[in-house]
C-alpha cells in the first residue's frame, strides 16, 4: 500500500539537495539524474519560465517492510511515468524512516508545449488514481480514503505541505549551491555580483578550482566540494549556457520580429497604415512559439550531450588521481 502527498515548490534545486542527500536509491525520467538541477534548470530558461513555482513535489510512502528500497524506487519512477510523463523527473528513495519512500521532483516545464504544470484538485486526483493502478499492477493493496497515517520528517511535511513551517535548517554549503543554482551569469564578475546578494563571496579563483566563503557563517569550501556543478569547470559550463542562451534570444528577436517597410513614397507609407503594431506583435509571438517547439527537442539533446561529456571528464579525472596515487606509492611516498 502506498499513500501520496503532493506540494509546488518554489526552488527545485533546494527539493533536490534534501532528497539525494539522504537518497539510497536514484532514478530519471527523461533527464540524467546526476544533471537534475541544471537541466531542470536549463528547461525553465528555455521557455522563459523562470518565475514562480520551480516544480512540484511528490511523497510517495510504503507501509513498513511491504517494498525494498530498489522496489520502492522503480514504483516512483512508474508512478512518474504515468504522471508527468513529459515533464523531467528525479525519484529518490529515503529509508530513514520506519517506511521507505520516495521522495520524486518534477520540474514545472512539460517539454511538449513549454507550459507549466498545473497543480489543481484534478491533479491531486490523477495522482492518487495512477498511484492506485501502479500498486494493483504490482500486487499491492491500495489504500482506502482516510486511511494509512504515516510518519514524516518536519521537513518532508514541509515539502508535502506548504502550510507547515519546516524547523529543519539546510547547511550553509546548500545556501552556497542554491545561490549559485538561482544565478544566470555569463562571466566570474557577473556571478560576484549575484554571489553578494546571497552573502557569499568567491574569495580564490586558480586556473582549476575556485573557493567560495559564506559570510554569514565565516566558513569557506572549495566548489569540488559542492558537486561538479559547482567546480571551476561546472561554473565555465554553465556561463556558456548562458552566453548560447542570451544568444539565442537575441537572434529569435532579430530573426522573428518583422520590420515594417518604409518609404518616402506617400502612397506606400499609406498602404503599411493598415498593419497594425498589434498584427505584427501577435505574428511575431506565433513565430516565436513554433521556434521553442523546435528548440524543446534541441534542448533535451544538448543536455543529454553535456551530461555525457561531464561523465566522461569526471571518469578521467578518477583515473589520473588513482595512477597519481599508486605513482606516490611506487617511490614510497607517504599518503
Amino acid at each position: 500500500m502506498a499513500t501520496t502527498k503532493l506540494s509546488a515548490t518554489k526552488s527545485t534545486s533546494r527539493a533536490i539537495n534534501y532528497a539525494e542527500k539522504r537518497a539510497v536509491e536514484k532514478s530519471g525520467l527523461n533527464c540524467d539524474v546526476d544533471y537534475a538541477k541544471s537541466s531542470f534548470k536549463a528547461s525553465r530558461e528555455l521557455y522563459g519560465k523562470t518565475d514562480g513555482n520551480q516544480g512540484h513535489v511528490i511523497i510517495q510512502a510504503f507501509k513498513p517492510d511491504e517494498v525494498t528500497p530498489e522496489q520502492c524506487n522503480q514504483l516512483g519512477l512508474e508512478l512518474a511515468e504515468k504522471f508527468a510523463p513529459n515533464h523531467q523527473v528525479a525519484v529518490y528513495t529515503h529509508n530513514d524512516t520506519d517506511h521507505v519512500h520516495n521522495h520524486i521532483v518534477i520540474n514545472s516545464i512539460n517539454l511538449e508545449t513549454g507550459k507549466k504544470f498545473n497543480n489543481n484538485k484534478q491533479a491531486l486526483r490523477d495522482l492518487r488514481n495512477f498511484n492506485d493502478e501502479v500498486c494493483r499492477n504490482h500486487g499491492l493493496s491500495v489504500p482506502e480514503k482516510d486511511t494509512a497515517r504515516l510518519r514524516y520528517t518536519q521537513t518532508e511535511k514541509a515539502i508535502a505541505d506548504p502550510n507547515i513551517k519546516s524547523t529543519a535548517q539546510y547547511s550553509w554549503k546548500d545556501e552556497i549551491r542554491e545561490a549559485i543554482d538561482q544565478s544566470q551569469a555569463t562571466n566570474m564578475d557577473e556571478l560576484k555580483t549575484h554571489l553578494s546578494q546571497y552573502g557569499i563571496e568567491i574569495e580564490r579563483v586558480t586556473p582549476k578550482s575556485i573557493t567560495y566563503r559564506h559570510l554569514a557563517e565565516d566558513k569557506k569550501v572549495r566548489g569540488r566540494r559542492l558537486g561538479e556543478n559547482y567546480n571551476k569547470g561546472g561554473i565555465e559550463d554553465g556561463f556558456e549556457r548562458q552566453i548560447q542562451r542570451r544568444q539565442q534570444e537575441r537572434d529569435s528577436e532579430h530573426d522573428y520580429q518583422p520590420k515594417r517597410r518604409t518609404s518616402n513614397r506617400d502612397e506606400s507609407t499609406e498602404r503599411d497604415t493598415s498593419i497594425t503594431q498589434s498584427d505584427w506583435d501577435r505574428f511575431a509571438k506565433d513565430t516565436n512559439e513554433l521556434e521553442r517547439s523546435r528548440k524543446a527537442a534541441e534542448s533535451a539533446r544538448l543536455a543529454h550531450e553535456k551530461a555525457r561529456r561531464d561523465r566522461e571528464e569526471r571518469i578521467q579525472a578518477e583515473r589520473a588521481t588513482r595512477k597519481n596515487i599508486n605513482n606516490d606509492r611506487d617511490h614510497g611516498y607517504e599518503l
